[in-house]
């Protein structure tokens, strides 16, 4: 009787691990897209809370929940492209572009939310799942999110796009000595990336909450901006990563409802403690990391071109 009790706790704990960790893959994947360009974006909490906000406002505005998507991608892309036009096209420090996206990402929905704060909406529709699985049913932006990763990798890897968006993040002048836009796809890259920013942003108000709360990303951009590193800029291994804090994640809920006592402030630095093994084990293995593009976070300009 314990084993089958014990196989119901962690069956029913793996089914939520899907929900928790699509945000977490979404935002990496989209930072990867940009990172592999070149473009280093520490802006991606502020675009998620953008996502997150503009989802919620058009749920709440009597829009289908297409409409939420297509408006959270929206305002991410517009955010994103600001980033875009501060350090590819001005070419400004990276860093501190980066900080004013977020800031102004986290100032806009700060102001903007308070009219949408714990405004239940109805949320994204759920797919049924066989029987048999014994999961709970999960919602098909979930599943694009585990869907999109090998594509992703895929066009990173295998296509000539993808080699194109390579070559511009590991050597921007052979790039353009090549006769690649530089500039046109470092300035794609970052709106695509955006994309993914918006739509991990949406996942957390239109599946993981059903509302917006402000400060709700909880720091999941700067979490996500560290598993990329982690990761290699590798897709596919972002999703056991993103899979590894989904778990962390997916725990602490489950385990409340279910009577578990524990020490709630403690527990919630869960994912925060596991971001700063992350980075230790980063670092003790740095030498041996040869996948960052070696031309990341560097404006380029022809004009310096040797």
């Amino acid at each position: 009787m314990l084993s089958a009790l014990a196989g119901d706790l962690i069956g029913g704990w793996v089914g939520f691990v899907p929900t928790f960790a699509a945000p977490f893959l979404l935002a990496v994947l989209g930072l990867i897209i940009t990172e592999r360009g070149g473009t280093l974006n520490l802006g991606a909490e502020g675009v998620m809370a953008v996502g997150a906000l503009l989802g919620v406002v058009a749920m709440a505005q009597g829009g289908h929940w297409s409409a939420a998507l297509v408006l959270a991608v929206a305002g991410a892309v517009a955010l994103s492209a600001l980033h875009a036009f501060l350090v590819v096209l001005l070419r400004l420090d990276q860093v501190l572009a980066g900080l004013v996206v977020f800031t102004a990402g986290i100032g806009f929905t700060g102001y903007a939310g308070l009219a949408f704060t714990n405004l239940p909406i109805a949320g994204l529709p759920e797919l049924a799942m066989p029987e048999r699985w014994s999961l709970p049913a999960q919602d098909w932006l979930t599943w694009l999110a585990f869907l999109a990763a090998p594509v992703v990798w895929y066009v990173l890897a295998r296509t000539e796009l993808g080699l194109r968006i390579r070559a511009c993040g590991d050597d921007a002048a052979a790039a353009d000595a090549m006769g690649l836009p530089v500039t046109g796809l470092r300035f794609g890259t970052t709106l695509v990336g955006g994309v993914f920013l918006g739509l991990a942003g949406a996942h957390l108000s239109l599946v993981g909450s059903h509302l917006w709360v402000d400060g709700m990303v909880a720091g999941r951009g700067w979490i996500a901006v560290v598993l990329v590193v982690f990761v290699r800029w590798n897709p596919l291994l972002a999703v056991a990563a993103a899979v590894m804090f989904g778990a962390i994640q997916a725990a602490i809920p489950f385990l409340q409802a279910r009577g578990v006592a524990m020490p709630i402030h403690l527990v919630s630095m869960a994912p925060y403690l596991a971001t700063i093994a992350v980075v230790l084990i980063f670092e003790s293995g740095r030498r041996r990391n040869t996948s960052a593009p070696r031309d990341l976070a560097k404006p380029y300009l022809r004009e310096d071109r040797n």
